[in-house]
């Protein structure tokens, strides 16, 4: 029961542990306070914030649908941009995709600096480093057919586990 004189405006609360209602304690005395004071004026400061999207479980609801809305978008544009880095490397090394090499052909740097870190690769690795896409012929053509331009050139060696640079 509240002391004489307080009825009506009371309000006993239990918190969650005893350090808790201590740190509620400290922080009011680091504040010179009352202890009442102090509660009462950090639950006005929370009252007069914003709501938060918890509080509003339309608004939590449409955030969710424009989430997940964007993370379609994202999946989808990730999957168009690697698809067409695959053609990129196609086209820009269309060259190694035939049997006979004509003329003066770029091998592709991106490729070269992969291999160099010393480690054996296995074919899969490499597409996946490159963004070629598995479905994109021609792209794992010119890269199979710049891979055996480099183990021609003695930079490059295959094994069972893979290509590894000797260059």
């Amino acid at each position: 029961m509240p002391p004489a004189g307080y009825e009506g405006r009371a309000l006993m609360i239990y918190f969650s542990s005893k350090k808790e209602l201590n740190d509620l304690i400290d922080a009011a005395s680091k504040a010179r306070v009352s202890s009442s004071l102090f509660a009462q004026e950090m639950i006005r400061l929370g009252m007069a914030q914003p709501k938060s999207p918890r509080g509003d479980p339309e608004g939590s609801a449409q955030a969710r649908e424009e989430i997940s809305r964007l993370r379609r978008e994202l999946k989808e544009k990730n999957a168009l941009m690697e698809k067409m880095e695959s053609e990129i490397f196609a086209l820009r090394h269309q060259g190694f995709a035939t049997d006979r090499l004509v003329g003066q052909l770029d091998l592709s740097n991106d490729l070269i600096e992969f291999l160099q870190t010393g480690k054996t690769y296995r074919s899969n690795e490499i597409m996946k480093a490159l963004g070629i896409d598995a479905k994109n012929i021609d792209a794992i053509k010119a890269l199979a057919g710049q891979l055996h331009a480099l183990e021609d050139l003695k930079l490059l060696e295959e094994s069972q586990r893979g290509w590894k640079w000797v260059g």
